[in-house]
């Protein structure tokens, strides 16, 4: 059947974006033209404009759904998996999803260092993390005792963590060794009870080489 003009746009806004992608990770921001995007993909020069403000909106639109992706993995998550099993899991699917992105992650640095008003773009996507883990947090049993008093600096504090991990792929031990620390940070935080006996089990669901 004949496609339909939406379903034409979304198919040149995808074929854009993909383009984006990777010539951006391959020459980075300052050496990618809008040109070569709309070359690499088959597409007219202006329908570029079409969709995306300029070239800083796509590489926004990019970081954006790299941060959707890893949300709505941690919603499924978190739904369904018992507490600490599930911000052990929620923690480490996080950094399995955004650790292989890390060229997204230099390509925001890129930005920020060549465009003096391009800041908030990275405040405004750390806040993407900041706010389902703070949810998460905040969703903690009743029957706990009282949280440290500042949860949103802890949620901050959690996502700076896991950021910078992700970042710069420095990561202490294995994802799933880097991903128990930061559970055992946060549930001290917030008081939820963690014992032996949930890290044997948690590290019992490590991979084996």
């Amino acid at each position: 059947m004949p496609r339909t003009q939406k379903e034409r746009n979304e198919q040149t806004r995808r074929a854009l974006l993909d383009a984006g992608s990777s010539l951006l990770r391959e020459v980075g921001y300052a050496r990618t033209s809008v040109a070569q995007i709309t070359q690499r993909a088959n597409r007219a020069h202006g329908t570029f404009y079409l969709h995306f403000e300029s070239k800083r909106d796509l590489v926004s639109v990019l970081l954006d759904d790299m941060a959707d992706e890893a949300r709505e993995n941690i919603r499924e998550i978190w739904s369904t998996a018992p507490t600490v099993d599930a911000i052990w899991l929620g923690v480490r699917a996080f950094l399995a999803r955004i650790t292989p992105n890390r060229s997204l992650w230099l390509l925001l640095e890129e930005v920020v260092a060549l465009e003096e008003d391009a800041a908030p773009l990275r405040s405004r996507l750390r806040q993407q993390y900041v706010a389902p883990i703070l949810r998460g947090i905040q969703n903690r049993s009743d029957e706990l005792p009282p949280p440290v008093p500042n949860l949103e600096l802890l949620a901050d504090l959690v996502t700076s963590m896991s950021l910078y991990f992700a970042r710069t792929g420095n990561l202490p031990a294995s994802p799933e060794e880097t991903a128990l620390h930061i559970t055992v940070v946060w549930c001290k935080a917030v008081g939820q009870p963690i014992t032996e006996k949930d890290l044997d089990r948690l590290r019992a669901m490590f991979p084996t080489e």
